[in-house]
Parts: C-alpha cells; sequence; structure tokens
C-alpha cells in the first residue's frame, strides 16, 4: 500500500525539490568556473591571487562543507516515488553514484585542493571534473518518472508576442529609472519613440525566432513514434549546441582561451547547464495541456511574476560597477526571458498546431519586416542621427542601460564589434604565457652607479583606472578637482599620455620596468627588469609603498622595503586617503630624515569594483555633472581632496620644493560611452589615454627643456627618472621608454607648444619660414638659427604623429 501526498503538497515538494538542485548546481558550477580562472594565467592574478570579492576566500577554505551540503543536497532533490514499492529500486541504483560521491567528499575533507590551486593543467581537469558530479545528479532526476505530458502541439505566437512586449517594456523602464538615477533627467526626449520601436522590434523578431525554431522541433517530434523523448532530445542538442557556440566565443574574445581545450570546456560546461537547467524546469512541465491551474497556483506565479519584473527593473542597482563588460547584465537578462516566458506560457496555456509552412513564414516575414526596418532606419529613424553610423552609436549608447535590448541587439547581429582576424591570432600566441623566465634583464642605462647629483623624495601616485578627461588639468568642464588643478598649474601636464595595456596586472609592471613587457604576468626573476626598484637601491632611496597585490608579486618578502597598507585583505580596498595617512605618519616617524623616500600608491578609489568605508555620493548629496559618470566624478574628487592634504602637508615640513611629485593612471575605463563599459577587454580611446601630471624641484626644472604635447607612453615614466637624477645616456630600444625631459641647451628656450607658436609667428612676420624638409636656403642668423632649433622638433613631430 503507498502513500501518495495530496496534490498541494505534492508541489510543494517539487518547489523545495528545485531549491536543493538550486544550491548543488551552483556549489559545482561555481567550483568549476573557479579551477577554469585559476587555469588561465591572466585571470589567476587578477581572481585567484587577488580576489575581489570576500565571499572567494571563504568559498575556497570552506570547500569541504559546501561539497557535503551540494551532494547532501542534490541527493535530497531525487525523487523517489510516492510509495515504498517505488522508492526501493531507485534507493539500490543510487548506492553506487552515492558511494562514489561520498568517496570524493572523504577525499576533500582530507585534500581540499581550492586553497592550494595554481595555474596549471591540474587546474583544468578540475574544472572538468567538478561538473561531473552536477552531470550524474541531473541525470538522475532526469530519469525519474514525473507526469508525463500528452501533448504535442506548438507554442502560441501570441503567448511570445506578450512576453516580448512585456520585457521590452520593464527593461525599457528600467532605463529611463537607471538615467533619471544618474543625471535626475529622463532623457533621450526626442529619441525616445525611436528608441522604444527599436526596442519593441528587436525583441519581437527574438521571440518570433525562437518560438519558430521551438515550433519546427514540436513538428519534427508529432510526427515521430515516440514524440517526448525525440523533442527532449532535439530540444536538448538545440541548447548545447547554442550554448556550446556562445561559451566558446566568450572564452575565445574575452579571455583569450582558445584550442581544443576551449571546445572541450565550452561543450561539458553547455552540456552541465542543460541538463541542469532539465532538472529545474521539467518537473513544473509535466501537466496536461488541458489541465486548468488552480486559484493558488495562478495567485503564486503571478507572485514569482511580480517578483522578477522587480528584479528586473533594480537589476542595475543590484550589479552595479561590478559587472566586467555587461556579462552579469546579460545573464541576467537571458535568464529573465527564460523565467518571464515560462511564467507566462503557465497562466496562458495557448498551445497550437502548425504546419511547417506557416512556422517559416511566420518566421521569414518577421525577419523581413525586422531588416526592411533596418535598411530604411536613414529615412523614418532621423532623431537618432543623420547617418547609420550614428544611429548604430546611439543604439548601442542606450545598449548600455537596456540589457535586454543590448542581447536583443547583439543575438540580431547588429554588434560593432569586429573580429580582428590574424592580429587577434598574434596577439593570442603572445597572451597566457605560462611559467616565463627572464633571460635578458632590462638596463636603461649603462654602468649604473650613485649619482652624485640631486636626491629628490619621490612620490609616485598612479591613481587606478582614473581618465585624464575627469581632470581639470585636461577637460575645462570639470569643476571637482581644484587640488590636482593647482598641482597641475605648476607642473609639467603632458596632454597626449597613454598606456600601453588596458589592464592593471601589466600596466602596474610595466611602469616599474620602465619598458614593454610579454602578455604574461609578473616573469620571474622580476627583480631582472624591475628598473625603479634597481634605482631607489643603486641612489640610497628608501623604497616605501602601499603594497598592494600587484606588488606583492613584483617583490620578495626579503626585499628591504617600506610596506603601507598591510590590513588591506583585498585588492579593491587600497583607498588615497587612509594610504597618504599612513605616509604621512611613516615620515613623520623617521629617525633618518637625511635619506630620501622612493614612494608608490595605487589607490582602486576610482575602480569600478572598489570597496572602501568613502561615504556614497548620494549621502553627500553630490551633484551630477553632463556627460560624466556620478560616481567616477565623486572618486575622483576623493582623491583630489587626498592628494590635495598630501601636497599641504609636503609644503608645511619644507618638502614641497624637494621633491617628485608624480600623478598618473595605469589605464582609464569606458563608462557607458557608445555601449562601452569597464576596462582590459578592450582598447578604446577612452581606456587608453591617461593622464600624467609631473611635479619638479624648481631648481632642478629651470634646468630642463621639454614639449609638453609629445607623445608619452607610462614606460616613459622610469626613464625619465633615470634622467632627472643624473643617469645618462638612457639606452635606446624599442622596447624601453624615453625620458620625457632633456638637459636644456646653453641660449635654447622652453621648448613648448605655445612659445614655438609665438616664435613661429613671429618668424612669418619677419619673412622667415621653416622649411619642410628642414633644410634652410636661408641665412642662418642667431634669430633664426634660434626658432629653428627649438622648435622644428615640435613640428616634425606634429607632421608625424
Amino acid at each position: 500500500m503507498g502513500f501518495v501526498l495530496p496534490e498541494e503538497f505534492s508541489d510543494l515538494r517539487l518547489v523545495f525539490q528545485t531549491v536543493l538542485r538550486v544550491i548543488a548546481g551552483t556549489y559545482f558550477v561555481l567550483t568549476s568556473l573557479y579551477c577554469l580562472l585559476a587555469f588561465l594565467p591572466y585571470t589567476y592574478c587578477a581572481f585567484i591571487k587577488a580576489p575581489p570579492y570576500p565571499w572567494m576566500p571563504w568559498f575556497t577554505h570552506h570547500q569541504a562543507a559546501l561539497y557535503w551540503l551540494a551532494v547532501a543536497s542534490g541527493i535530497a532533490a531525487t525523487p523517489l516515488g510516492s510509495s515504498r514499492d517505488d522508492a526501493r529500486p531507485k534507493l539500490l541504483r543510487l548506492i553506487v553514484p552515492v558511494t562514489v560521491l561520498a568517496s570524493v567528499g572523504v577525499y576533500l575533507s582530507l585534500r581540499p585542493f581550492l586553497p592550494e590551486l595554481q595555474s596549471n593543467r591540474a587546474a583544468y581537469w578540475w574544472s572538468l571534473a567538478s561538473l561531473l558530479p552536477l552531470i550524474g545528479l541531473a541525470l538522475s532526476n532526469f530519469k525519474a518518472k514525473l507526469r508525463s505530458s500528452s501533448t504535442n502541439s506548438g507554442f502560441g505566437y501570441t503567448s511570445g508576442l506578450l512576453v516580448a512586449l512585456a520585457v521590452s517594456l520593464i527593461y525599457m523602464i528600467g532605463a529611463r529609472i537607471q538615467v533619471y538615477h544618474e543625471s535626475h533627467e529622463l532623457g533621450l526626449q526626442k529619441q525616445f519613440a525611436d528608441i522604444a520601436l527599436w526596442s519593441l522590434v528587436s525583441h519581437v523578431a527574438v521571440a518570433m525566432a525562437v518560438l519558430s525554431g521551438l515550433n519546427l522541433i514540436y513538428l519534427v517530434a508529432a510526427r515521430t513514434r515516440s514524440p517526448q523523448p525525440v523533442r527532449r532530445w532535439l530540444l536538448g542538442i538545440s541548447i548545447v549546441a547554442g550554448l556550446w557556440f556562445v561559451t566558446e566565443r566568450f572564452l575565445d574574445t574575452a579571455m583569450s582561451f582558445d584550442g581544443w581545450s576551449a571546445y572541450a570546456y565550452a561543450f561539458v560546461l553547455a552540456l552541465s547547464l542543460t541538463l541542469w537547467g532539465f532538472s529545474l524546469v521539467r518537473p513544473f512541465q509535466q501537466r496536461p495541456a488541458s489541465a486548468s491551474l488552480s486559484a493558488q497556483e495562478a495567485a503564486a506565479t503571478c507572485v514569482v511574476i511580480v517578483l522578477l519584473v522587480a528584479l528586473a527593473l533594480m537589476s542595475r542597482t543590484l550589479i552595479g560597477g561590478e559587472d566586467w563588460n555587461g556579462f552579469v547584465a546579460s545573464t541576467w537578462a537571458l535568464i529573465f526571458w527564460i523565467a518571464m516566458s515560462l511564467s507566462v506560457y503557465r497562466l496562458h496555456r495557448a498551445r497550437t498546431n502548425y504546419s511547417a509552412a506557416a512556422i517559416l513564414a511566420t518566421l521569414l516575414v518577421s525577419a523581413f519586416v525586422y531588416k526592411s526596418l533596418q535598411f530604411t532606419q536613414i529615412f523614418w529613424s532621423k532623431p537618432l542621427g543623420a547617418t547609420e553610423d550614428e544611429i548604430s552609436l546611439t543604439l548601442e549608447e542606450y545598449a548600455g542601460h537596456n540589457a535586454s535590448f543590448q542581447l536583443a541587439h547583439h543575438v540580431l547581429g547588429n554588434g560593432r564589434q569586429e573580429g580582428c582576424g590574424d592580429l587577434c591570432r598574434i596577439l593570442r600566441e603572445y597572451t597566457n604565457i605560462r611559467d616565463t623566465h627572464i633571460r635578458q634583464g632590462v638596463r636603461l642605462v649603462d654602468n649604473l652607479t650613485r649619482t652624485t647629483g640631486q636626491r629628490p623624495n619621490i612620490f609616485l601616485f598612479v591613481i587606478d583606472s582614473m581618465r585624464a578627461d575627469y581632470l581639470g588639468a585636461y577637460n575645462p568642464h570639470v569643476d571637482y578637482t581644484p587640488n590636482l588643478d593647482a598641482l597641475a598649474r605648476d607642473s609639467i601636464v603632458f596632454h597626449r599620455t597613454y598606456t600601453q595595456y588596458a589592464g592593471t596586472l601589466i600596466s602596474e609592471p610595466s611602469i616599474w620596468a620602465g619598458a614593454e613587457l610579454l602578455h604574461t604576468h609578473f616573469p620571474q626573476p622580476f627583480d631582472e627588469v624591475n628598473s625603479l626598484r634597481t634605482l631607489a637601491r643603486s641612489d640610497g632611496y628608501e623604497l616605501a609603498m602601499s603594497y598592494d597585490t600587484v606588488l606583492r608579486q613584483l617583490f620578495t618578502p626579503s626585499d628591504d622595503l617600506t610596506k603601507l597598507d598591510t590590513n588591506k585583505d583585498l585588492w579593491n580596498r587600497y583607498e588615497a586617503c587612509s594610504t597618504v595617512q599612513e605616509l604621512e605618519s611613516h615620515l613623520d616617524s623617521r629617525s633618518d630624515k637625511s635619506t630620501p623616500t622612493f614612494f608608490y600608491a595605487q589607490p582602486m578609489n576610482v575602480h569600478q569594483f572598489a570597496r572602501n568605508d568613502v561615504p556614497s555620493p548620494t549621502s553627500q548629496h553630490w551633484p551630477d555633472r553632463p556627460g560624466l559618470s556620478t560616481r567616477v566624478t565623486y572618486e575622483v574628487h576623493w582623491v583630489d581632496s587626498c592628494l590635495g592634504g598630501f601636497v599641504t602637508y609636503l609644503k608645511q615640513r619644507g618638502m614641497y620644493d624637494n621633491s617628485i611629485t608624480i600623478v598618473t593612471s595605469d589605464h582609464g575605463d569606458a563608462t557607458g560611452e557608445f555601449g562601452r563599459f569597464s576596462h582590459s577587454t578592450s582598447i578604446w580611446p577612452e581606456i587608453m589615454r591617461v593622464p600624467l601630471i609631473m611635479h619638479l624641484p624648481l631648481s632642478m626644472r629651470e634646468r630642463l627643456v621639454y614639449d609638453d604635447s609629445r607623445l608619452a607612453t607610462l614606460t616613459d615614466i622610469a626613464p625619465t627618472l633615470y634622467y632627472l637624477l643624473g643617469h645618462r645616456p638612457i639606452r635606446q630600444n624599442p622596447l624601453y621608454g624615453r625620458p620625457l625631459l632633456r638637459k636644456r641647451r646653453k641660449n635654447s628656450m622652453p621648448m613648448r607648444s605655445e612659445t614655438c607658436y609665438w616664435l613661429l609667428t613671429y618668424a612669418r612676420f619677419t619673412g622667415f619660414s621653416l622649411p619642410m624638409d628642414g633644410i634652410s636656403t636661408q641665412p642662418m642668423i642667431p634669430r633664426r638659427r634660434v626658432i629653428f632649433s627649438t622648435c622644428w622638433p615640435i613640428r616634425m613631430r606634429s607632421m608625424t604623429s
């Protein structure tokens, strides 16, 4: 005699089992992704050795306990039947897998591998092995005997149109809320109608394509002897193929991970996610189509829809800045599409039999309408732009606020990313290089000996992710950086400075090396290329630094360093004010103040993943600036006040005029321009251009000439410091930086662009012109010789750059 649960308790049991499956699957997927991040050298340094989230170290150190929880949840979620007779054979079939899983648990309890994971092939095999339990648990649930569905009808297009309209409207409202939250303006008033139309049409086109594909699968399966198994196989194969393709493309473009290893991992992950998804959804899709929902089920489904809508509207706020290139927002948009579709079809069970001709006709008509609107957009979409490229840029910019539209827009083949072919292939060959050992070091000068000249203090501040156009020294519309602007007026501001690398983990080492490096991370021994460390040691500097997670890889524990900020547990908690306060305390407490200090810090205030105790912009009633990110302007202003306080400290102690103070950044950041976000994965101008402000002691500066409009890079900082301390000549090498200043020649004038402008103007009025080939046919009287020798290099650089 079996015991059968009432229907309402059966539904509650299915919900509980689904929650357990989510817990189990989440653990195994996260473990697999963590191992893959460890296998790839770039992400190993960026996420494993320097975890940005507090939960990551906690996750690794509780691996065994979490594994047991996941296994217990997966086993508990396996349906055994409603009677003792049904449960007995299923229990017998579970003995072997449970024994295997328990053995693995014992091994992990004794030797957990996540805390000691290295960037090697073992991490890759662990990433695959971590998905096997998920596949096994999903298959055991898949074999469970659940309710069978007798319908072979396809999905009604009307429900699909309803879902497309609802999703488009919800995300459109969410985008308006986000824009209003950032600027307190609704924005795009003239463009709103066209934007709304494009969003709706894109969602409808995607919905028609997906429904047509599903209906074709149902139609083919209905004509076989076993419609349900065939339908499930076709659906599964289609989903696995789609996820396989998308995952492989993501690994290739975002992580430079390709080849057979990438194909294999992408396939196993796609298979695991598909089986896991079926195990979550299938129990709720077994009710016959003719059955109607009870009032309780309908109410529960409506509550789920309300929760989904609320999460969609708050998605940008919940995700915040911790979304590398929009990956999390796009993933959530896809999940929202699926969950919303299932909920709507659960309420509105519109199942219809379509012929193959009707399905293909619907697909062709929707594609024709979409492409027709796209080809004629230049005529009817004038508010978005005067050219097709302007319209495309406007849509991409809007897509930066609307993840659902961005996903639909790109699925339809409208992404602006272009493949770079052989260039990317060559770059990949020199990316993610493992076990790199330096054979030839960097020597910026021959026979380096201790300087006999001036040894000023050196303070180098590299503000992570700070763009030049967010500073008043570069943008006249900026009104929130008074201290850095004052420093700039008393310093040299290089207006055309760029980084060679869009990510911190390569950019920061290249600053210390003063040379371009392979796209590998922390080649060993790094001391062979560490030019700034060599300079500090040679000239008797005390080397003090904010000891961040990157510098811990560039220096050995035995190095003679003064380490600040050692209490920071995560790389994104390094903050300018706390660093400056600790530096000032150290400078005041030194017993030997005659020894000059070489200080380096890379505060993370401006970084999109920054996590510190700085008050929020909202709590400080921080005003918006048109065209600029409110978060970034606030953080830059906070850095400005911190560095301003440090400059005041130097002046009060008489150190300002005997110090070299440099303010720059390792790279910029995309904050939504043209739909682009983040950095490291692309090399757009807003990412590659950086500020460079260099304050020199007056006694040193008056002996030097410079061109503040010359092309400069971050690798020029180290050679410039060598030159300033008297180490010359700087070796010429295509990979090395070059000094940004040079010693003034006798009777020469400052080599600055504005000076040369007036000199050249004077020359034209006096009948003298500089020859295009650099050879003058006129007598070189002293006046003309000065103009020629001073301004000719600038003219040639402006002509060739």
